[in-house]
């Protein structure tokens, strides 16, 4: 596992104090959606996943979804080549899984579309479950292992990361 610290994406301060969470049920899976360059996975590449890591945190915080964020969403984020970005981190509530969902899961963002880069390689599944074993020794997180539309109507994870989800999301 290849740990990006909050410092080493160069992340923003959250805007506020994050809410403690002292454990979840679990874990949930979200993926960006829209269009993701079907070339990130490329070994020289990599530049590109901080560059829309640091993206997504601008959007959040700038209320690019529709509401103003303190910090990006996320507690974790994998990316194609198995590096695990620290989000909010452990023991942080979310807020991507949606009005009254965040504290019952963790939420872990797989850089991912659908359009471009829309299957999952080995290393994005690798990451994520670095991610789900990190949230559960660092952050007290539960078993389950959800995708973000089991609890809000929605697409996300896709139908290829869904389907992971779904047969376990176990190590390829």
């Amino acid at each position: 596992m290849e740990l990006i610290t909050r410092g080493e994406w160069h992340a923003k301060k959250p805007t506020a104090a994050y809410t403690r969470l002292s454990s979840t049920r679990g874990v949930k899976i979200h993926y960006t959606g829209g269009k993701v360059p079907a070339d990130l996975p490329e070994p020289g590449n990599h530049d590109r996943c901080l560059d829309l890591v640091r993206d997504i945190q601008r959007m959040h915080m700038a209320g690019g979804r529709g509401e103003r964020y303190i910090d990006i969403g996320y507690n974790m984020v994998c990316c194609p080549h198995r590096h695990l970005f620290v989000g909010r981190g452990p023991h942080h509530l979310p807020a991507a899984n949606g009005a009254g969902l965040n504290s019952e899961h963790y939420a872990v963002l797989a850089l991912l579309g659908d359009s471009g880069f829309t299957e999952p390689n080995d290393d994005l599944l690798n990451a994520l479950v670095d991610a789900i074993e990190y949230l559960r020794e660092h952050g007290d997180a539960g078993d389950e292992v959800k995708g973000h539309r089991d609890g809000y109507e929605t697409s996300c994870p896709g139908d290829p990361l869904y389907r992971w989800v779904r047969e376990g999301a176990a190590r390829p």
